[in-house]
């Protein structure tokens, strides 16, 4: 995920303060990933470094509120544009396997059935968050975004089964 990006996504909706950045962000994302006030001011200060961004002072508050710029809003058209490369074979629980196999590994068999009750358990609980929101056109995104973990995770369940059928 790019922290810069979706700052500049927010910023691109409103001005905003650095923590009204942080609570924007969790509920753009429905608080399914965690990031830090450090992680917002570091990349403020980048964004501002770079000219993506700009600072004012509000008139009634001390409070900084940071603007996009017209360099800023470039970037994110730019970025949104470039397609997400995909890690084709560098997948953990493949890494795993073939380490187990060098090894040939007594449990092997246990080691499987842990990673489909993980599999098991995560669609579940992403089953669960889907449910817990009406759908409407403001939450779309994060039922498509939904949607497609489950159908991944059905088909890493599949590949899995086909390795225990051989």
């Amino acid at each position: 995920m790019s922290v810069k990006h979706a700052i500049l996504t927010l910023l691109s909706q409103s001005p905003r303060h650095r923590y009204d950045l942080k609570v924007s962000f969790e509920s753009m994302v429905y608080k399914q990933w965690d990031l830090n006030a450090g992680q917002i001011y570091t990349t403020i200060d980048r964004l501002i470094r770079d000219e993506f961004v700009q600072e004012a002072q509000e008139k009634e508050s001390e409070l900084k509120i940071y603007r996009i710029t017209p360099k800023g809003k470039a970037e994110l058209q730019k970025w949104l544009l470039l397609p997400v490369e995909s890690s084709l074979l560098q997948d953990e629980f493949y890494f795993k396997l073939l380490c187990a196999k060098q090894l040939s590994f007594k449990n092997l068999g246990e080691m499987i059935k842990q990673h489909k009750e993980l599999i098991i358990k995560n669609i579940f609980q992403l089953q669960q968050l889907r449910n817990s929101h009406v759908f409407s056109e403001e939450n779309e995104a994060i039922h498509y975004l939904i949607d497609g973990k489950i159908l991944h995770l059905e088909a890493e369940m599949k590949w899995i089964e086909m390795l225990t059928e051989n």
